[in-house]
């Protein structure tokens, strides 16, 4: 449940400058306090070590303190970061994962005047019922519980007014700062990345679209008795208002609760990968989003999918390519992914094939000796120095960005696996979807791959 922070609420958001010269000042004393660190060459492993820790503390409040002032778009890349336990340091986990379901709420006068603006009428004419008191708030809207005449017990999303122009805002500030760091540290150019959250974060404010986004998955994996996907009322459904029936449901990371209600999370853990790995693989349409605020168990066990604001369409050619790239790399088969990546769009500067075989090792490698289903962090600075260094000499010079969206929900999924201390390997559990796809499909033209 979104509870308020202690205190007076934030102050009124700052425009654009404004909000551009507290993030820049926040970034560059974040920056220095590592480089400080860094350039410290008296320091043992263990005192090194001991100071990066100290950092990432003091770092990570200062990141949630300018987050939680500013909201918006800020939020959303912490709440980003803090689903990644298996690579982001324990200390920003902690915590940046208070907004995950702290995020400061709107006066109910702002949602009520939303409400009517989008839907022509009043909640309490529209609804039985309507709580004032939220039930969640996340970075672009918040959740309100209400019953329709007809008895129906809904969850009642509104859009903060005004937040299309803040994340308009902050798109460009983050840009402009990604821009700076890419010319700053090179082996830190995140331009790509950026460039895929500028075109896909505006959809997210389209609640019809999300709407039938949820529809879609729904449809997809109806035949799977252990997911959910609460239903939309349409007639309730505007741009900046989505209604769907209300789920109480425990939240993916709450491991003391699941046990208290007697559900294994190894469990939950293997019908997320499953769902994930049929909806990439087999569909072509995946839920983009799955940070622990956006996954509910019920009893049974059932993983409940909510908010699919982010969501992603993958033309067959390319999901089929995906497939083929997935069994070469579980088969370590070099010249497999090196002709899968580049049927998937990668490109290098030379014809050099060893960075995208690099770039596909990593993937096994990342799961350490023991094979995790996440990424072992223990082994991750020897393959990113490694994986460094082969870029450096034959850099990737292009990326397609429909495997950005992969990237990152196979990111978020591993830090999941590891909050849940899941045991299920992403391998076995994969390996029998992507293996059905590459043979069904397999005299498709690679040509086709880019879609």
């Amino acid at each position: 449940m979104a509870r308020s922070f202690t205190g007076a609420r934030p102050l009124p958001l700052p425009h654009r400058a404004q909000r551009f010269a507290i993030v820049g000042w926040n970034f560059l004393v974040v920056y220095l306090r590592y480089k400080r660190v860094q350039k410290n060459k008296k320091l043992t492993p263990e005192e090194r070590a001991r100071a990066y820790s100290r950092e990432h503390q003091r770092n990570a409040e200062r990141i949630y303190r300018t987050a939680a002032r500013l909201e918006g778009l800020l939020i959303k890349t912490c709440q980003f970061i803090s689903s990644r336990a298996d690579v982001a340091p324990p200390e920003y986990v902690a915590v940046l994962s208070r907004l995950q379901d702290q995020v400061p709420t709107r006066p109910f006068a702002q949602i009520e005047d939303q409400i009517e603006r989008e839907l022509g009428r009043r909640p309490d004419e529209l609804f039985a019922t309507f709580s004032r008191k939220p039930v969640a708030s996340a970075s672009l809207a918040q959740v309100h519980r209400a019953t329709t005449h007809e008895g129906r017990d809904v969850a009642v999303k509104v859009q903060y007014p005004g937040i299309e122009r803040t994340v308009e805002t902050d798109l460009q500030n983050l840009s402009l700062l990604v821009r700076l760091l890419a010319r700053i540290e090179k082996n830190y150019d995140f331009r790509w990345l950026m460039d895929e959250v500028c075109k896909y974060t505006p959809r997210e404010l389209d609640f019809v679209m999300e709407g039938q986004s949820a529809e879609r998955v729904a449809k997809d994996l109806r035949h799977r008795s252990d997911i959910h996907i609460p239903a939309v009322l349409w007639e309730y459904t505007a741009r900046r208002v989505l209604v769907t029936d209300f789920v109480k449901g425990i939240k993916i990371s709450d491991i003391p609760r699941l046990l208290e209600a007697g559900i294994d999370p190894n469990q939950v853990a293997l019908i997320m990968t499953e769902a994930y790995c049929e909806q990439i693989l087999v569909h072509g349409f995946f839920h983009a989003d799955p940070h622990p605020g956006n996954l509910l168990v019920l009893p049974g066990p059932r993983v409940v999918f909510i908010d699919f604001g982010l969501s992603k369409d993958l033309p067959e050619g390319f999901r089929v390519n995906y497939a083929r790239l997935t069994m070469a790399i579980m088969q370590q088969d070099d010249q497999g992914m090196a002709d899968a990546f580049r049927a998937l769009g990668f490109r290098t500067k030379s014809d050099d094939p060893q960075s995208l075989i690099a770039l596909g090792r990593s993937f096994f490698e990342a799961a350490g000796p023991e094979a995790k289903p996440y990424v072992d962090a223990d082994v991750m600075p020897e393959v990113n120095e490694r994986l460094s260094r082969i870029l450096t000499e034959n850099p990737v010079t292009a990326i397609p960005p429909d495997i950005l969206m992969i990237f990152r929900v196979i990111g978020l999924m591993s830090g999941l696996q590891k909050r849940l201390d899941s045991t299920v390997s992403m391998f076995d559990t994969i390996g029998p979807y992507a293996r059905e796809q590459a043979e069904k499909h397999g005299r498709l033209p690679a040509g086709e791959a880019a879609g």
